[in-house]
């Protein structure tokens, strides 16, 4: 009992400290988090992320080294929660370890800042975006890879404004967000001279009018659409009746239906969502027929949602897959998800800390059985990108999050996908923010690359977005409809194709740098401090 209280008393004191200047600090931070998180909701506010952290970075920057690393953490925190409390719809445990742990990303990055502008002020202020950067880049890397809430995606709908991704990317965009607010923060600081503090606010207003201008110079004012037909079918089954064994056929029968309506439209391709078909087609032979007979009916290539399995000796591993069956209603290409959803869909890492996994949990907490709770999937990684072909185009798939990754999307590009297909369920996020936010994603990925992508959303949003994320034709959440349109194969690679994120890439370097030189320099003191009589010898 008395850990139970020390625990919540801990918790209290980590919202509403007892000191009351803490208290306003975690107030203002607070409220500096929130207008971060609104610039990413599906509203005209990404504005607000030009200066939301100009004022939680100066306030760091002026703490000691403890109370900065808490302070910033508190941010991150608060940042992640009003960002991503939606997960919660998916799995509450998956929420908790996602935002404890990406929370210590931006702490860390803003804990060096701070040591870096106590030290050498001007050095601060310029590493501090590379710093942001770099960790934007790192936390795409790994299983643990989560890079929903990357600064550049709240500028999302300023499609004007977001064109300059075609030359510098994503990573680009946030590097000058970070700028936008370090510059506004040396405008607002009175120890600065007046003239420092004009020309931090005319470089501010500067770069937003360039970023603009360009944006303007390189819009077409009209789609230039190509002759390729695609179909995207929006089905909106709930998630209990996609499931459940006895309405399991209905999801056949309604796909099929909406098939024949896109084969009647002419479709080069039909495209169905994430998971569409609740079934293994390559383990169960009856289903594999059907979805090759609606395939067959369609007159067209079918490129379905559905799980796999392979068994490697007595070990089994699932997929989150995409299975594409041709006219004649032969399966051709299947691809397994090479990005999955960490403490959603999978436990990073599974098979080197079993511990994590749903099998051992579910093995030694019996609660989870018990009372079904609402644990993480245990699906296994994807190991390669699989480009698959019509008579007119070829084309790489993502499923679900996996356009939130500019490097993943652009090796399928060089590969050979000429366009880009997205499937994806987000039914779970409900009416939340989540979906709105999972589509900016697609439309970045095709300003970066120039290149037409397909989104299809079993529950919406599904859209035909052009290379410059305008959405050609669009079906909004929970409707039932078939979006079919006309695209245009690329026919030419943009500067950030060709390039890759380098801006990233080198943040990323600097940032090794910094860490590095970081703990290098706590190991000097330490052994100085231990070793005096040695260090004076020297």
């Amino acid at each position: 009992m008395f850990q139970v209280k020390s625990q919540f008393s801990g918790i209290k004191n980590f919202f509403w400290p007892n000191d009351s200047a803490l208290r306003l600090r975690r107030a203002e931070l607070t409220f500096w988090a929130f207008m971060l998180s609104v610039a990413y909701l599906p509203l005209p506010f990404g504005f607000l992320a030009w200066f939301s952290m100009a004022r939680p970075i100066a306030i760091i920057a002026g703490l000691d080294k403890k109370s900065a690393f808490k302070a910033a953490y508190f941010y991150s925190f608060m940042s992640n929660l009003f960002q991503l409390y939606w997960v919660a719809v998916v799995t509450p445990p998956g929420m908790v370890a996602a935002i404890f742990i990406m929370s210590l990303y931006p702490a860390v990055i803003l804990l060096i800042f701070r040591n870096l502008y106590v030290r050498r002020k001007l050095a601060g202020l310029i590493l501090l975006p590379f710093l942001w950067v770099g960790m934007e880049y790192f936390r795409s890397l790994s299983e643990f890879a989560f890079p929903w809430t990357d600064l550049a995606y709240s500028q999302g709908y300023y499609l004007t404004l977001i064109q300059v991704v075609s030359v510098i990317g994503s990573y680009g965009l946030s590097f000058i967000l970070i700028i936008l607010n370090v510059l506004l923060w040396q405008a607002g600081l009175r120890m600065n001279l007046p003239e420092t503090r004009m020309k931090c606010f005319s470089v501010f207003l500067v770069i937003i009018l360039a970023l603009y201008a360009y944006g303007w110079i390189v819009f077409p004012p009209f789609v230039i659409r190509g002759d390729m037909r695609v179909s995207l079918l929006q089905g909106n089954v709930d998630l209990s009746t996609k499931w459940r064994e006895d309405t399991r056929d209905y999801n056949f029968v309604l796909y099929d239906s909406l098939a024949s309506i896109a084969g009647g439209d002419s479709a080069d391709l039909i495209v169905w969502p994430e998971t569409a078909a609740p079934c293994y087609p390559r383990q169960e032979p009856h289903y594999g027929m059907v979805l090759g007979r609606t395939a067959i009916r369609s007159g067209a290539p079918n490129l379905i949602g559905s799980l796999d399995i392979e068994f490697y000796g007595d070990r089994r591993k699932t997929y989150n897959s995409a299975f594409q069956y041709l006219a004649n209603g032969k399966l051709d290409k299947v691809y397994h998800k090479m990005k999955l959803v960490p403490f959603s869909e999978h436990s990073p890492y599974q098979d080197q800390f079993p511990l994590l996994s749903r099998q051992f949990l579910e093995k030694y907490v019996r609660a989870i059985r018990t009372h079904d709770v609402q644990w993480w999937s245990d699906f296994y990684t994807g190991d390669s990108i699989v480009i698959f072909q019509t008579d007119k185009a070829d084309y790489a798939v993502l499923i679900c999050y996996e356009s939130a990754f500019p490097n993943l999307v652009r090796e399928a590009i060089n590969n050979g996908a000429e366009f880009l297909v997205n499937i994806t369920n987000d039914t779970w996020f409900g009416r939340s923010p989540g979906p709105y936010q999972h589509m900016r994603f697609a439309v970045f990925r095709a300003v970066e690359n120039r290149i037409w992508v397909a989104r299809c959303a079993n529950s919406g949003i599904s859209a035909l977005i052009d290379p410059y994320g305008r959405e050609t034709e669009k079906a909004g959440l929970y409707v039932q409809k078939v979006v079919t349109g006309d695209i245009r194969p690329l026919d030419d690679l943009s500067t950030f194709t060709k390039i890759g994120p380098i801006v990233g890439q080198f943040s990323f370097f600097i940032l090794c740098l910094a860490v590095a030189l970081t703990l290098a320099i706590a190991l000097y003191r330490r052994l100085r401090r231990n070793y005096p009589l040695y260090h004076n010898n020297i």
